[in-house]
């Protein structure tokens, strides 16, 4: 791409969009927000299944190895997903994956020994979570416009994920309670067949712009090597995924450390429940506030400013929770937290979305959505051997240092982003 090509498409990139057209989105995208918030708000599976082996009989020791082989699977998952995107296409991948889901997960209702129970988890975790990055690949190449796709970021994590687990809670609660584990699974299995058969009967089987879009800045071209050995040897993304993985191991504190430290301070899973759900209906309650005024940041740049900013906030806001003693201090930090989840998930799926090539477009995502799950495994081994060591003090100094250091590597990552003059990074340019 030429110099003169390369300041047209920054150029085009940063005129003013305020009095754009902002067209319909597709109907695949619908289908799939909506296939996302029905998997989401049914997913039981691995919020209940600590408890589901523990109603088999098996020991704490049971437990933590099927829990550890769902977070392996689950991690090694997003990748396959990632890479069934770009070979197979999204409706193979998610009619697949969702199929294989209902089976296991019925399997795992009826399931006894730790071996069956092991695998089935294992399985689980490899293909329960693919709506995810099929989602993200699909917004990726349908939606070329940086500020449209910001507030399909936005829905995706404050209203989807965060409305689908309250629900999750609320019902799994209920449910759980009077039927008992396997009917949950049951509940879980019957909604990824549901997906399975939507996506089959109604997304179609090529999802492609309808028109060629130019490339966000030199962001996003072409290229032949459409593997995961070119995607990490993006200096890009893997910075990235750096960065996200220790912000994520911070903010994973409100699943990890702080049911842990809410223990030691005596308060019960009825108070953690409060402070989840506060949690999930703050991040629902800000999205619609703060999505207007994230979407004119990002149509302008990738905004290191507010990835960097947000990230430290939420590590500030877990680091807190570290030395909280009420159900009140555990909820304000968690409540706290929500303005920072929103725009450090909207700003980063931004970035991946603008530095993924065409033709690796799932893959991008795949390994952007892998820091979730590999987050999960390390946050509660980081929050234990701290509690252990150190007490209540170690576990907030513990989180404030792995957040930071997420934090600090946005600079390095800016830094790759401008030398490569492909895009705005700490700053808006003004438009030409």
């Amino acid at each position: 791409m030429s110099a003169v090509t390369t300041l047209a498409a920054i150029s085009v990139e940063n005129r003013p969009t305020n009095d754009r057209v902002i067209a319909r989105y597709p109907a695949a995208i619908w289908l799939l927000l909506g296939g996302n918030l029905l998997v989401r708000s049914a997913g039981f599976a691995y919020p209940f299944m600590a408890y589901h082996v523990t109603a088999r009989g098996h020991a704490a020791g049971a437990v933590g190895v099927v829990l550890a082989a769902y977070g392996v699977g689950w991690t090694v998952g997003q990748l396959t997903c990632g890479w069934l995107v770009d070979r197979v296409g999204a409706r193979v991948t998610l009619v697949v994956s969702m199929s294989v889901a209902a089976a296991v997960l019925a399997l795992m209702a009826g399931a006894h020994s730790v071996p069956a129970l092991l695998v089935g988890a294992t399985v689980a975790g490899l293909v329960c979570d693919a709506p995810r990055p099929v989602l993200a690949a699909v917004i990726a190449e349908l939606i070329p416009e940086p500020q449209r796709r910001a507030r399909l970021d936005a829905w995706r994590h404050g209203w989807v994920l965060n409305i689908g687990a309250a629900i999750t809670g609320g019902v799994g609660i209920l449910v759980g309670g009077r039927l008992g584990t396997p009917a949950l699974y049951g509940i879980n299995a019957v909604a990824c067949a549901t997906l399975a058969v939507v996506a089959a009967r109604y997304l179609p089987a090529e999802l492609r712009r309808p028109a060629p879009a130019a490339t966000e800045a030199g962001f996003g071209s072409e290229t032949s090597k459409n593997s995961y050995r070119q995607a990490f040897s993006d200096k890009r993304l893997v910075l990235l995924f750096a960065s996200g993985l220790a912000t994520l191991t911070a903010l994973m504190g409100i699943f990890a450390a702080v049911p842990m430290l809410m223990s030691a301070c005596g308060l019960g899973a009825a108070a953690y429940g409060w402070v989840q759900l506060i949690n999930a209906l703050a991040v629902v309650a800000v999205t619609p506030l703060i999505t207007p005024w994230l979407s004119k940041r990002l149509a302008g740049g990738a905004r290191l400013d507010i990835l960097a900013g947000a990230g430290a906030w939420m590590t500030a806001c877990m680091a807190a929770a570290g030395l909280a003693h009420t159900t009140l201090s555990f909820t304000a930090a968690a409540a706290a937290c929500a303005p920072g989840e929103v725009a450090w998930f909207v700003v980063a799926a931004g970035i991946v979305h603008r530095i993924a090539p065409l033709a690796n477009k799932g893959r991008y995502h795949g390994i952007w959505s892998m820091t979730t799950a590999a987050a999960s495994v390390i946050a509660p081994i980081l929050a234990s051997a701290s509690l252990a060591h150190g007490g209540r003090p170690s576990v907030a100094a513990a989180t404030a240092t792995v957040g930071l250091l997420g934090t600090a590597l946005c600079l390095p990552l800016a830094r790759v982003l401008s030398c490569a003059n492909q895009i705005p990074t700490m700053r808006e340019r003004p438009a030409v």
